[in-house]
């Protein structure tokens, strides 16, 4: 189940139950965060019941209700089909021809132009910051060794404090004056049997030995103006049946029998060569951590 997160923000699951005008228990578990609400619903004469989600990130969601489990998807479009069509008709096809527009743009960057809430386990490398490699735009909560050392939405409850640095590509600890990024961990030297026990080196950072859990918000707050004009362009080649190959990429051609060869490039993007090279400079030649 597909639910576009678009104005007025209305991201409610309709899902059809047993019986009518019957109150019902249900359970959304948030597949960013695993985290776990619970509420009810009374359903109508048509055996359905609305269960409200949340319109703030592109996001995923378990649903259980009447012994049921269903996966509703929350995805903001890359062109809102609502201002796109006068009748329900037009708005439905513009939706369905979005929603391909949308996964051959996905297709191309993988990571998409969506604004999602993402949890993400990391080892402390020794030094005083933590390494973002994506564009993370706030920091929700941090747990240490499985313990809840930050929440955003409570800060004043915790001693420690936690934001992204300046220059947005890592997690630093907040502090009074400037923070030195330590690119290495601290050279910390054995005590001797005669020496103080509280004369000793503290390092502020994240320990080698320390696990960390953080829990983020990251992507695009809103879709790139460039991104509109491409989903656009795209929709109106599919809804037109402008997608077609036989012009694009041709390598070889024999009029005997009509024998074909095409570009291995006819493979590759989306179809269109405008919406190919704006695309090109959102492309990320390393995809994962580690693989050239």
């Amino acid at each position: 189940m597909e639910i576009l997160r678009v104005q007025p923000y209305n991201t409610n699951a309709e899902i059809t139950v047993t019986d009518a005008s019957t109150s019902y228990t249900y359970t959304i578990e948030d597949m960013a965060d695993r985290s776990i609400t619970t509420g009810s619903a009374t359903s109508g004469v048509d055996s359905k019941i609305s269960i409200p989600l949340s319109s703030r990130y592109d996001n995923q969601y378990l649903i259980t209700v009447d012994n049921r489990e269903v996966f509703a998807d929350v995805v903001r479009p890359y062109v809102d089909p609502n201002v796109k069509g006068t009748t329900a008709s037009e708005i439905t096809e513009y939706s369905r021809n979005e929603e391909v527009a949308r996964a051959v743009i996905d297709s191309v960057i993988s990571q998409g132009f969506y604004y999602q809430k993402k949890t993400i386990e990391i080892t402390g490398t020794g030094a005083d910051y933590i390494p973002f490699w994506q564009d993370v735009r706030k920091i929700l909560k941090v747990y240490e060794n499985n313990v809840l050392v930050y929440d955003a939405a409570s800060p004043e409850l915790y001693a420690r404090s936690f934001e992204i640095s300046p220059d947005s590509t890592a997690m630093i600890e907040s502090a009074p004056g400037l923070i030195n990024r330590s690119e290495s961990s601290p050279l910390v030297l054995p005590a001797g049997a005669s020496d103080w026990l509280d004369a000793k080196y503290e390092f502020r950072g994240f320990p080698k030995t320390f696990d960390y859990v953080l829990v983020l918000e990251i992507g695009n707050i809103e879709v790139p103006s460039d991104i509109v004009r491409a989903a656009e362009f795209l929709i109106d080649d599919i809804s037109c049946g402008k997608l077609d190959y036989s012009s694009r990429y041709v390598s070889e051609y024999n009029t005997d029998q009509f024998k074909l060869k095409f570009d291995k490039r006819v493979f590759e993007g989306t179809g269109n060569i405008v919406v190919d090279k704006i695309l090109s400079k959102y492309a990320k030649s390393i995809r994962t951590l580690g693989v050239l």
